[in-house]
């Protein structure tokens, strides 16, 4: 049987969602959880927080389930997260996307089974639409704490009513949604029995493996009393033999959301271990290899004459800059992708809107202020302005010694103030006036230190004389703010 048979969204995320596509070097570890997945039926909570890459890597799970011959079904729920309904999504999605299966012909001597497929497929339907008919009676039956005492206080009012006629019309109601709620009981059972002996069917009828694997994406991202009644249907109406439930979602957030409808002091983590039964959590990811995967050309910038520093003979060293400044400051992965985004957006900008031969782009000062912008901590700095940050860049084990007095030495070459001692990497000279001069020439800056340790003092004295050279567009910070300003609107 073709993969595309048994995997509805396979054809379309084949050539995206694969490993060999990942930049976050999980394939190893995805590889050992879809063995992990489909050792037997279970709920499993991937863990992860905001912007870690759990839809992508989610749906390259998808791709190599699929390649493993198991049916799977992929749900985002906060696509559905305006439905009152849950049920009703989840049974939509569940029954269209396990069709699919039957919809290939059967193997010679296997008409018969298909033709009972069809038929435990059409009860199944049926008694789901029971459940959707009686979706109140359901609700009850899943345990919803405020739902039962609701249900509860109005049989007690109806016990105490002084001379209360069974025959009347409210006596009546009452026994029809007891009836109900049995019958919706009764249909759940249904449901798990018909699901498990369906998964058993395309097992014989196909030669796929079971269980059948349900990837539910987004649930941290829903409503908090959606979410719960998500977890509420998975559990009562679909956690049966021949299915795995796979639910990512930010944990912490979901306790949150717990919180929000039972209370502050409400025992989320104990609650949500009746719907998991094991909880992963989503490796994190080397920032450097993540941002070496992504292959970023600084060098097509040459052509255009924009001449980037300090890293202008090893521009690759941008990228271990890059990586310390992200970690330091808790940038997760997917604001690591919107700021690189923004930081190639701007030098994209600046080459075409050269004033001069040449254009200099200092990309140490270029990334801090990005990090700043984003982070919403903005320095109200000017080209006057002495030099002080905000974001972290202080030292620590994850970076070298000179990482902060580097970015300050490369904020000194973009500000400027007024001085009668200039130096260079030579030495200095006197004046005999108070002079405009750049910041970082008042200082003693042959000792300055790289964030890899190595002296640039040379490289700080060609940016000096760039500032000098008529041919050469030099951004001073208020340059850098103004680009930085206009990339923010980019997300």
């Amino acid at each position: 049987m073709d993969v595309s048979n048994h995997a509805s969204k396979f054809n379309q995320w084949k050539d995206t969602y694969n490993w060999d596509t990942c930049k976050t070097n999980r394939k190893e570890f995805g590889q050992f959880i879809a063995q992990f997945l489909t050792s037997e039926s279970r709920v499993i909570n991937l863990n992860g927080i905001y912007g870690s890459g759990k839809t992508e890597f989610i749906r390259r799970l998808y791709v190599e389930l699929a390649n493993l011959n198991h049916p799977v079904v992929y749900i985002d729920v906060w696509e559905s997260d305006f439905s009152n309904n849950p049920l009703a999504v989840i049974c939509s999605e569940l029954l269209e996307q396990i069709e699919y299966v039957f919809k290939e012909k059967a193997p010679s001597g296997k008409v018969k089974d298909k033709k009972n497929a069809k038929e435990k497929f059409n009860d199944l339907k049926s008694r789901l639409g029971v459940c959707l008919k009686y979706a109140e009676s359901a609700v009850l039956f899943s345990g919803d704490p405020i739902t039962i005492a609701a249900t509860k206080a109005a049989s007690k009012a109806i016990e105490v009513t002084p001379n209360f006629n069974a025959s009347t019309q409210s006596q009546k109601y009452t026994e029809t949604i007891q009836k109900n709620h049995i019958e919706s009981i009764q249909a759940v059972k249904d449901i798990k029995e018909y699901l498990t002996y369906l998964s058993e069917l395309i097992e014989i009828i196909y030669a796929l493996n079971i269980p059948i694997v349900i990837l539910i994406d987004e649930l941290d991202r829903c409503r908090p009393n959606y979410a719960i009644e998500v977890l509420e249907v998975i559990k009562h109406f679909f956690e049966t033999d021949g299915f795995t439930f796979l639910v990512a979602t930010n944990t912490e957030v979901l306790e949150h959301s717990v919180k929000s409808i039972y209370g502050v002091d409400f025992d989320a983590q104990l609650y949500l271990r009746r719907f998991f039964d094991r909880k992963v959590s989503l490796p994190s990811v080397s920032l450097i290899d993540y941002l070496l995967s992504r292959n970023l050309d600084f060098e097509k910038y040459r052509k255009d004459n924009v001449l980037l520093y300090p890293y202008v003979v090893n521009q690759l060293s941008n990228i271990n800059f890059f990586a310390n400044l992200f970690k330091i400051n808790k940038i997760e992965l997917r604001e690591v992708e919107q700021i690189i985004n923004r930081f190639f957006a701007t030098l994209d900008y600046a080459a075409k809107q050269l004033t001069a031969s040449d254009i200099l782009i200092n990309t140490v000062v270029l990334m801090v202020g990005l990090i700043e912008h984003h982070l919403d901590k903005q320095v109200n700095r000017s080209n006057t302005s002495e030099i002080s940050f905000t974001i972290e860049i202080s030292t620590g084990p994850v970076v070298s010694d000179p990482l902060s007095s580097f970015i300050e030495s490369m904020f000194d070459c973009v500000t400027i103030t007024s001085g009668s001692k200039c130096f260079s990497e030579s030495g200095h000279s006197i004046f005999p006036e108070q002079r405009s001069i750049l910041r970082v020439q008042s200082k003693n800056f042959s000792n300055v230190q790289s964030d890899g340790g190595k002296g640039i003092a040379n490289l700080i004295s060609e940016m000096i004389n760039y500032e000098g050279n008529g041919n050469c567009n030099y951004w001073m910070w208020e340059d850098y703010q103004k680009i930085i300003e206009l990339s923010g609107h980019i997300e």
